[in-house]
């Protein structure tokens, strides 16, 4: 544009004369100017449809001649540009023509192929050059610049886009944004399908429309607090009622935009009912396993019970057989009288004991609210199982010094299940051992109690010691073992805030529950 109009200019005056002395050399300065511009420069000559001159970068970009690109006349366009933007083209050279005004920039993109044909996309800026007498514009400057990188980028992005929303769409879920400080969500299509409604101008209403009134205060309520929190990610789970009264759950998952203050929360949801069903029957069927696994393990005793109350009966009954005979022979002596009723007492406080447990034993435990119970009362109400049992198989049963001050909060039917499986495992690995016996122990371990269950069993290998705590897993023969209990067991233990483990540091096989003496 500088070249063209230092063309034109008048350099009758005395000054300009001085200034442009040497008009040629002068031209060549300009040149050089527009040689060194990252963007094409050019002239376009409306009347002739063609290029009247462009600078180097065109020839040196492109490898088109000047001499070439004007040898095409009305046919520049049909040869350079794309034939999917020739509409468009022409369309800006209508608007040139007819609407447009001096000193406005028009602004438009499209493709132009260079000599060895491959196409390049063009971000273009002209301005109208020259007008004939009428006011007709008969010439345009122009500065183009190359965005193959930007428009690759563009497509890469826009297919990212396509790929995503297929993959969501293919999951069922929904995507939303929401204004934070003004409260005003924004829906996709499939939001308002997931709340059983049609789109609308008002997502707001239909959430509190369809949501159940009793899980919008804490869905609100958690939404907020983790967005204040900063949480890198927020879940949120909650439950809406569709027009045939169908309850349906809804999980709604997203992210903050930490690095936009200010910037709307963006997030994807999905209809979470068959997953929530899922968990339910998984819950039940782990309910039926635990109940299986316990029953078993009753089996298991249930020798050792029968003689642990079998024992104090015989006593019973021969206490009171000493009863009628002193009252049928007349011979009523008041302090045998008083032994004898001491020791039928605390006889049947002993199956009392038994039966208690046997009850506790039997029933879930997992609703029974947390207590601070004594560990060492713990473990004496659970051995009342065991004593018995290894008695009769000459297992010996240690028990070490456990502190009375030990305390945990937990719910006891639920540690005595997992101790008293514990104990029947080291019953079944001692058998195998020329020393057998079992030793229970209890020991701090910071904010911790750990109980530990060691035995005179063989050493576990390190191959199995990897997978015994996996469900399913056993080393029993077949039909001695469900593969449950460990796996159970390490389940209750978590939900207890606790762990469950092998320590196979330690000289003897040692299982470990580690409790927090508070929850």
């Amino acid at each position: 544009m500088i070249l063209i109009t230092m063309a034109d200019e008048d350099l009758n005056s005395e000054k300009n004369q001085q200034q442009f002395a040497d008009k040629s050399s002068t031209k060549t300065l300009v040149e050089q100017v527009f040689e060194v511009l990252p963007s094409a420069v050019y002239l376009f000559d409306i009347p002739a449809g063609t290029m009247a001159w462009f600078n180097e970068n065109v020839a040196s970009r492109f490898g088109w001649t000047q001499e070439q690109l004007i040898a095409m006349g009305q046919n520049y366009w049909p040869t350079v540009m794309h034939p999917d933007d020739l509409p468009a083209l022409e369309k800006s050279r209508e608007y040139v023509l007819n609407k447009m005004v001096d000193g406005e920039i028009l602004h438009f993109e499209y493709r132009f192929k260079d000599v060895w044909g491959q196409y390049h996309w063009i971000d273009d800026r002209i301005i109208i050059f020259k007008r004939d007498e009428k006011g007709v514009p008969i010439s345009v400057v122009g500065i183009a610049a190359v965005i193959d990188d930007q428009k690759a980028h563009e497509e890469q992005l826009a297919e990212t886009l396509n790929t995503l929303n297929l993959s969501l769409s293919a999951a069922k879920m929904a995507t939303f944004s929401l204004d934070v400080v003004n409260a005003i969500p924004t829906w996709d299509r499939r939001m308002f399908e997931l709340h059983g409604e049609e789109p609308n101008d008002d997502p707001m209403e239909t959430y509190r429309r369809r949501i159940l009134p009793e899980d919008r205060e804490p869905a609100t309520t958690h939404f907020y607090d983790s967005y204040n929190r900063n949480d890198p990610g927020i879940l949120i789970n909650y439950r809406v009622r569709h027009d045939d009264n169908s309850i349906h759950h809804i999980t709604m998952y997203g992210r903050k935009n930490e690095s936009r203050p200010g910037a709307p929360f963006f997030g994807v949801a999905w209809d979470s009912t068959r997953e929530v069903q899922s968990e339910k029957r998984i819950e039940e069927s782990k309910a039926k396993m635990v109940s299986t696994a316990k029953m078993a393990a009753l089996g298991e005793m249930s020798g050792g019970i029968a003689h642990e109350i079998n024992n104090p009966l015989t006593v019973i009954q021969a206490r009171s057989f000493q009863l009628q005979q002193m009252v049928e022979q007349g011979n009523l002596d008041p302090e045998k009288i008083k032994q004898a009723a001491e020791s039928i007492s605390k006889t049947a406080d002993k199956i009392a004991r038994i039966i208690k447990s046997l009850r506790s034993f039997s029933r879930e435990g997992d609703k029974d609210p947390f207590e601070l119970v004594s560990v060492k009362s713990l473990i004496d109400e659970t051995l009342e199982f065991c004593r018995t049992r290894f008695y009769n198989h000459e297992v010996e049963l240690q028990i070490g010094n456990i502190d009375e001050d030990f305390e945990i909060e937990c719910r006891l039917i639920q540690i005595e299940q997992v101790l008293l499986n514990l104990l029947n495992n080291s019953f079944d690995a001692a058998q195998s051992s020329e020393e057998k016996w079992i030793r229970v122990e209890a020991a701090e371990h910071f904010d911790f109690i750990d109980i530990k269950v060691i035995d005179s069993g063989p050493r576990i290998p390190d191959d199995v010691a990897e997978k015994i705590m996996q469900p399913f897993f056993t080393t029993k023969e077949l039909g001695k073992g469900t593969g449950l209990g460990l796996s159970i067991s390490t389940g209750i233990i978590q939900a207890h805030k606790g762990d469950l483990f092998l320590d196979r540091a330690a000289e003897h096989t040692t299982f470990v529950m580690r409790l927090p003496r508070l929850q």
